[in-house]
């Protein structure tokens, strides 16, 4: 195969240089061009989980950019689909997510629709571009309760497990860790295999140049990786605070913002503010957590509510780039 500048005619595979990568998508006329998300630049508000199959006009696809059109030798052609059948498989994925730079990309979805497999020949292009990209990944889900108890490869997390003399704890600490794999892989193609998370010195996780941060309250869990310092807290809104400690943890701003909140709404607020100085202090990777402190009110850090299980639950995550987050829930930890 080739790439030239020719006219593209119906169900050809065509891409466009934007930045340091190719956008690539399939050809049916000018006012019809199925991709895999528009080109980066024209998609600047949109998570991946947003991104999907699209169809837009040539102008729109090629972005200001140069039109090249891949030319496939005999052999390849006869292996490929034919052109309808291109553009009806292409069709058929029209609204179709799952979108991932690396795994899942305009490449891969060009490429199937014209060979049933999909690739990506500039991986090591892509993956130059997603390790210069701001990540923060927040992974939420429900503590297994049938599932057995196996063995971690860590061994520093295997003892932290079998010091646990609470059993829910200890489920809890395991069921985190799965959690956390389950994210290294998920968010940065990380296999547990080669990973060889450490323990810090005040108690956090590394990964390499990976930064990640665990959390888990009554039930519910919480991970959270990125390339930059991060730090997670998660609490059932349930979870026993007193007005006592409202002075005990908040300044002087914090305070009166807190005592302008109605009654009903203080034991919420109060965990919100309590998750926060966590996630704060989490991600300043520091020894002593002293809650005064942590100024909720001028760190970039995202709460939200969120129900597991049929309860409800406050998270925090403390980040550079909290615009950046991404919320993964419902994670099926059984497989």
């Amino acid at each position: 195969m080739k790439w030239t500048y020719n006219e593209p005619s119906r169900g050809d595979m065509i891409r466009v240089h934007v930045g340091t990568i190719y956008h690539f998508g399939i050809y049916v006329s000018d006012e019809e061009v199925i991709a895999f998300g528009l080109p980066p630049a024209r998609r600047t508000n949109l998570s991946d989980d947003e991104v999907e199959v699209l169809v837009s006009d040539i102008d729109t696809f090629l972005a200001g950019g140069f039109l090249e059109v891949c030319e496939f030798d005999k052999k390849e052609r006869k292996k490929n689909r034919t052109p309808d059948e291109v553009v009806a498989y292409a069709r058929s994925k029209i609204g179709m997510r799952g979108y991932h730079i690396l795994y899942n990309n305009c490449e891969h979805f060009a490429n199937e629709c014209i060979t049933g497999v999909g690739v990506c020949r500039q991986a090591e292009d892509v993956r130059a571009l997603f390790r210069t990209m701001p990540v923060v990944d927040v992974y939420l889900a429900s503590l297994p309760l049938d599932l057995p108890l196996g063995k971690v490869a860590c061994q520093e997390r295997q003892e932290e497990i079998d010091a646990a003399t609470n059993e829910r704890v200890k489920r809890e600490k395991y069921f985190v860790w799965k959690l956390l794999l389950y994210a290294l892989e998920r968010t940065f193609g990380l296999r547990a295999r080669k990973m060889k998370p450490e323990k810090t010195s005040y108690g956090g996780w590394t990964a390499g140049d990976v930064f990640l941060s665990l959390s888990h309250s009554e039930g519910a869990l919480a991970v959270a990786v990125s390339r930059g310092a991060v730090g997670v807290d998660i609490e059932h809104v349930h979870t026993p605070k007193s007005e006592r400690m409202a002075e005990w943890m908040m300044n002087e701003e914090e305070l009166r913002a807190y005592e302008q909140v109605s009654d009903e709404e203080r034991e919420r607020r109060l965990i919100e503010i309590w998750t926060a100085k966590e996630a704060i202090f989490k991600s300043k990777g520091m020894a002593h957590f002293i809650p005064k402190e942590q100024d909720t009110r001028s760190a970039s850090v995202r709460t939200q509510t969120i129900i597991i299980d049929g309860k409800a639950y406050v998270w925090s995550v403390a980040t550079a780039t909290p615009e950046r987050v991404r919320v993964f829930s419902d994670i099926d930890l059984s497989k």
